[in-house]
């Protein structure tokens, strides 16, 4: 999901701005992550690992509900 934090101001703790940096940069792994637990996810229930495959594979479905959330979100903000 998006940030609504302002950019980093000249008088901003090192530690807000850091926090601020690495939530943008898991906001945009989020395509990546999803498609590799997804993948990881079959891979593992065709090894027929049970439960690792099913937490694997709703962890991508998860991140999948999040980038749908995220783009629905930003569309009615638009309206």
């Amino acid at each position: 999901m998006k940030l609504r934090i302002p950019k980093r101001q000249p008088r901003t703790p090192g530690a807000e701005a850091a926090l601020v940096h690495l939530c943008e940069m898991l906001d945009r792994s989020i395509p990546g992550l999803r498609t590799m637990f997804l993948a990881v996810g079959v891979l593992a229930a065709a090894f027929q690992l049970g439960t690792v495959a099913d937490f694997v594979f709703v962890t991508g479905l998860l991140f999948q509900l999040v980038m749908w959330f995220d783009h629905w979100w930003a569309t009615q903000q638009s309206h």
